[in-house]
């Protein structure tokens, strides 16, 4: 390669650097060294001196020399040179615009720089660190092509693939993890890759109140038009790139397959737990937590709620029910909340630990309420670590048999008992 080429390679594939130097996603790399390129992903790498490289392509890999036009990699260089990498730095845009990319390229420049680096990605349906429906976060602690080169290090469980309606979660979720790469990981910047859900009052909204929450020192905002603007607006130390021309465009089934993928990847090798609910109880759900109903009671809210109800616990002012299907009606100044008999199988669920962060998902196979027990499918990995946990989170995707997404169970939205344990509150009891 003659200084100044540019080559694009779709991997998997690995280059290997015998003479000269390239540069690649904000790293140099020099004779001897050498980077990855993960399966189905593209990467444009350039020779910042005459070099020759050695290249291995995997099935399916493609190398092609790339024209200066179709790239953006001296663009993005430039910007990231240009930036004051320490504080937080986030990155805004659509889907498929080089987000991750562009975190591993600030990333790889920060540590170029001998400065400490965590990065948090906050995109819950397409996350590279950890499994989906969450927020995690990992130190960086060599150059990277890839954010799946980066294993989660500490995650919170959203529950669900999408963050509308529950998006104030995520903006707090976001902010413990930036707050702990700081104080727990000593990290001099921590870079925010987030989600490309964009569209809308409520992504705008989620938008600016999480740039609020996090005061970032910079913000990144890779854009089409001026589809950022209303997100951006008012906020003075935004950069803007424009995406890579050559960005591969994935369809929602292809990420759809992304997550299904991932799925196992957190939860095999499977093992069937059995859980003492009194021991470890859900964190959201009063069914394992409230004082059980007797059957002349039942009857009568039965009877109140016009269903049958099979299995109730009370706690406080709130009723949780087995019945014949969704309710929530008020008897009294009670609120009852009904949920169908065999609601809870194939839902995702969270372990948490005693500061909220996730040690592992399972999915439920069968609660039986009489004894107050739960069957969930787990990791060995997971089994391990249980006495760590404090409760179960249960969320809002639920799996099929073969642990691949079969539906978004939106109703559970307003049976949440979200931060229950600071007031007990039904946040979204309102509306579905």
């Amino acid at each position: 390669m003659e200084a100044g080429e540019i080559f694009r390679v779709e991997g998997p594939a690995k280059v290997d650097v015998v003479e000269g130097e390239l540069y690649a996603v904000g790293a140099i790399y020099r004779a001897g060294q050498s980077f990855t390129v993960l399966r189905a992903r593209k990467l444009a790498f350039k020779a910042v001196s005459r070099s020759k490289i050695s290249v291995m392509l995997g099935p399916g890999a493609v190398l092609e020399r790339a024209r200066p036009e179709e790239e953006v990699i001296d663009e993005w260089e430039s910007l990231a040179s240009s930036i004051e990498l320490r504080g937080v730095i986030v990155i805004i845009g659509a889907l498929d615009v080089g987000k991750s990319t562009m975190t591993a390229v600030l990333a790889n420049k920060a540590l170029m720089g001998n400065k400490g680096v965590a990065v948090v990605d906050a995109d819950v349906g397409q996350n590279d660190l950890g499994p989906p429906t969450t927020i995690s976060a990992s130190r960086v602690p060599r150059p990277v092509t890839h954010l799946r080169q980066l294993q989660a290090e500490k995650s919170i469980f959203v529950q669900s693939t999408s963050l509308e309606r529950i998006w104030d979660r995520a903006v707090e979720a976001i902010k413990r993890l930036v707050d702990y790469a700081k104080s727990q990981w000593g990290s001099d910047v921590v870079i925010v890759n987030t989600d490309g859900w964009i569209a809308g009052e409520e992504a705008v909204a989620y938008k600016r109140s999480l740039l609020s929450a996090l005061a970032p020192t910079g913000i990144v905002a890779i854009r089409i038009g001026g589809e950022l603007d209303e997100i951006v607006k008012g906020f003075t130390n935004v950069a803007f790139a424009r995406p890579p021309p050559a960005a591969r465009t994935r369809s929602k089934e292809d990420r759809k397959i992304h997550r299904d993928m991932s799925y196992g990847r957190f939860i095999f090798p499977v093992k069937e737990i059995s859980i003492d609910l009194d021991k470890l109880p859900f964190c959201n759900l009063v069914l394992s937590k409230g004082i059980i109903i007797d059957n002349n009671l039942m009857g009568i809210l039965s009877r109140a709620i016009n269903s049958r109800i099979f299995y109730a616990v009370q706690s406080g002012n709130l009723v949780y029910a087995i019945t014949e299907g969704w309710a929530i009606k008020r008897v009294g100044n009670v609120r009852v909340f009904g949920l169908p008999e065999g609601f809870e199988r194939g839902l995702l669920v969270g372990f948490e630990d005693s500061g909220g962060f996730l040690l592992g998902l399972g999915v439920l196979k069968r609660i039986y309420y009489e004894k107050r027990k739960a069957v969930i499918y787990a990791s060995a990995k997971l089994e391990r670590s249980l006495d760590k946990a404090r409760c179960i989170r249960v969320g809002y995707v639920r799996l099929n048999e073969n642990f691949e997404e079969a539906e978004k169970v939106t109703q559970l939205l307003r049976y949440d008992l979200y931060s229950s344990e600071r007031d007990g509150s039904v946040r979204g009891a309102g509306s579905a």
